[in-house]
């Protein structure tokens, strides 16, 4: 099992982290620490941080990064949850004005189309909202719609101008760990894409530590060989936030995918 990287001191003043040390405080470093942290601080910035409307994220010019599902995910039940619930209901991608594709999934950014990793994490937030079945159903079916031939997921669309467009390791085992167990032979095949191809992509520590996670929590023979992989990089993460956290989840701290 791979080792952890000790975070703390890369902690802003203001109780927040950023996607490097030294740099401001984001919601996406600062959430992921708070999840596979399990830290307080982390929370109680994300609480600051919360728009009227309950929406988490960044803006650059006219562009905002939506964080929201990420949000709902780390902070604790209570009534900041339920805003940031209330926003990722209201959040839509801009898939159902795309003749090429029904479902609408979330995006990366507002007034986008929906993409395989935030829609994972919208589902992820999603299931702790009775009620919106709609939401949920839509993200399946997200997921069957986006799957690439024989298995697995890309970024979001398994075609561009009649070629197929292949699976890749890490969004693949994002949309693994946000099915759960709703969507048994989906994730099935995806699982095999995932056991057949991690090492192709293990360079990227990232990409490596989402696959342990994946490959342990469907029980994959694969698993034990991928997290020694990772153990013997994990001095390659240091310095990036949001890889320590998914070294953190492979190290066995609970992911927001363990409740599912």
């Amino acid at each position: 099992m791979a080792a952890g990287i000790e975070v703390e001191g890369w902690r802003n003043a203001d109780g927040g982290f950023g996607p490097v040390p030294g740099a401001g405080s984001e919601v996406e470093a600062t959430g992921m620490v708070a999840v596979a942290f399990d830290d307080d601080r982390a929370r109680a910035w994300l609480a600051d941080a919360q728009e009227a409307d309950g929406s988490l994220g960044m803006q650059a010019g006219s562009v905002v990064r939506d964080a929201t599902a990420l949000g709902a995910l780390a902070l604790h039940p209570g009534a900041e949850r339920e805003r940031a619930l209330d926003h990722l209901v209201s959040l839509y991608g801009r898939n159902g004005g795309d003749p090429a594709f029904d479902t609408f999934g979330w995006p990366w950014t507002r007034g986008a189309h929906g993409w395989t990793e935030p829609t994972a994490w919208g589902l992820m937030a999603i299931r702790h909202r009775v009620g919106s079945s709609d939401r949920l159903a839509d993200a399946l079916a997200f997921f069957h719609e986006r799957e690439c031939v024989g298995g697995g997921w890309n970024h979001g669309s398994p075609e561009a101008l009649g070629v197929n467009i292949g699976p890749y390791v890490q969004t693949t085992a994002i949309a693994l760990l946000a099915l759960a167990d709703d969507a048994p032979e989906l994730a099935k095949r995806g699982l095999r894409v995932l056991e057949r191809t991690w090492r192709a992509e293990s360079d990227g520590v990232l990409t490596l530590a989402t696959a342990v996670c994946a490959l342990r929590r469907a029980r994959s023979v694969e698993a034990s060989e991928a997290a020694v992989v990772l153990g013997s990089r994990v001095e390659e993460a240091a310095g990036d936030t949001v890889t320590a956290a998914w070294l953190a989840f492979a190290n066995g701290a609970p992911g927001p995918w363990e409740a599912l």
